[in-house]
């Protein structure tokens, strides 16, 4: 095993370990809940998996992990802080996802222009990116208004489309540190959507 690829399982690691944590917490709230070892973890996770993608050369992975990690670390300033970490307008949630959009759009087409992977794969990794990153967009801009850090329902159904279209993306690429990455997560949010439903009465 090389050091990349070691830095590849641990990012996995941590974001595998922050999903666990926060699941066994809503379990025993009997709800949907963010603690603040979530952001932590995510934080980590970040760093080490966009440095590894940022090797290999996945540019669209690479921006999903960058552009996240800024999220990221806001939530920890409202986990901690609460309403003390102010309020932001609304404009960065927005201009970070037509960035956001943009960037895919483009790696998208640079990649079709390039060959690297055929249309279906690149429309796929692009459609896929946009939902999974636009999750902590929508989680950003809720918490922001609420002055909590949380995780509206809109989160997790972003969150496993986005997962299935990535897991689908990765396992055609064969990458084993992408695909345990991706392979947990629609259980997750899953059982989220499911302890969301039963706590507000549907």
């Amino acid at each position: 095993m090389t050091w990349m690829e070691a830095i590849g399982w641990l990012g996995n690691a941590c974001y595998f370990s922050r999903f666990l944590v926060q699941w066994l917490l809503s379990e025993r709230a009997g709800r949907s809940v963010a603690p603040r070892a979530f952001w932590w973890l995510s934080v980590g996770g970040a760093i080490l998996l966009g440095s590894y993608a940022v090797v290999l050369g996945d540019l669209p992975l690479s921006l999903g992990y960058g552009l996240t990690l800024i999220i990221y670390l806001r939530n920890v300033s409202i986990a901690y802080l609460g309403s003390k970490a102010g309020q932001l307008s609304q404009r960065p949630a927005l201009l970070l996802a037509g960035l956001s959009g943009l960037a895919f759009l483009a790696l998208a087409l640079k990649n079709l222009a390039d060959g690297t992977v055929d249309a279906l794969w690149s429309g796929i990794a692009f459609l896929g990116q946009s939902l999974f990153g636009s999750r902590f967009v929508v989680q950003w801009y809720a918490s922001e208004q609420s002055g909590d850090a949380h995780f509206p329902a809109s989160f997790w159904w972003l969150s496993l489309s986005g997962n299935l279209l990535l897991l689908a993306y990765v396992c055609e690429r064969g990458d084993p540190i992408f695909i345990a990455g991706f392979l947990p997560g629609p259980l997750v949010q899953a059982r989220n959507l499911w302890l969301l439903r039963g706590s507000s009465g549907g």
